[in-house]
């Protein structure tokens, strides 16, 4: 079985106060994006994984989903997983969150748990927090420390290009969160009034990344970056706590020389991708 794993952008991330459990609670406006991780998931005795990336099987999520759910299902099954990294590392675009909801929904069907969502949100909740998104299709409003999902009742009227721009640098996100004091959560009419510019296709209410002033405190090269892309035309944020950047590319031809002008001139990768 072959899946596709898609990246995230966090278009809206609001973080509010630091909870008990060391946690900070959350509200962000997620959506998927074309950029992907290829795997391929086969019926096998034990289960077993050869990844691209040096990434260790212990750290490495589209494992852990396997062996957690395995564990906790009591299912005698094994896998299987071939899995090609293409969403950079530690570069706040949910790759190896997207990687474990990919291998709970492929082995869902393989090996024929029928588990609702619901159901395969509690493994994704012991995998970690962005995993629980990627169960479901579509942009999402998620909160709590970003297990607690909700899907957009509308769908966007419009879809935007954006260029994603990969400065390859690998950032702890809990290194960020642990450094951020915390703030306060945006009322529920606000957040309406953000969601409404959303699905209109207007991003000029959406686009908020709370955790920015703290990962450019930390990473001034980041900082040099964003400030350097402003100068050039787009208006870039941060996805999640970094370290890539996204801004909206415009027509098809504009993106193209956009993506030209930022290898060309800062050495990074970059890609033109779609809201899916």
């Amino acid at each position: 079985m072959e899946i596709r794993a898609q990246a995230k952008i966090n278009l809206f991330l609001n973080v509010g106060p630091r909870r008990e459990d060391g946690y900070h609670e959350i509200i962000s406006l997620m959506s998927k994006v074309s950029l992907e991780d290829t795997l391929l998931v086969e019926p096998a005795e034990d289960i077993s994984i050869k990844c691209s990336e040096n990434i260790p099987p212990e750290d490495n999520l589209a494992y852990r989903a396997a062996i957690i759910l395995k564990d906790r299902t009591g299912t005698e099954r094994g896998c299987r997983i071939k899995l090609n990294k293409n969403i950079p590392l530690g570069g706040g675009l949910g790759g190896g969150s997207s990687d474990a909801a990919s291998v709970l929904l492929a082995l869902n069907r393989l090996w024929e748990l029928d588990l609702s969502r619901e159901e395969l949100s509690e493994t994704g909740t012991l995998l970690g927090s962005d995993v629980n998104f990627f169960l479901y299709p579509g942009p999402c409003i998620v909160r709590g420390r970003g297990e607690v999902i909700e899907p957009l009742e509308e769908e966007a009227e419009k879809k935007h290009n954006i260029i994603i721009i990969d400065p390859g640098v690998n950032i702890s996100t809990e290194r960020i969160y642990s450094s951020y004091p915390g703030g306060s959560l945006t009322p529920s009419n606000e957040l309406d009034k953000i969601i409404k510019s959303y699905t209109k296709g207007d991003w000029s209410m959406v686009l908020r990344n709370d955790l920015e002033e703290t990962v450019y405190s930390q990473y001034p090269v980041l900082k040099d970056l964003r400030n350097r892309l402003l100068n050039w035309g787009p208006m870039p944020l941060l996805s999640g706590s970094g370290s890539c950047l996204f801004a909206l590319a415009g027509e098809d031809h504009l993106a193209e020389s956009a993506v030209r002008v930022i290898e060309n001139s800062f050495g990074f990768r970059s890609w033109i991708v779609n809201e899916v």
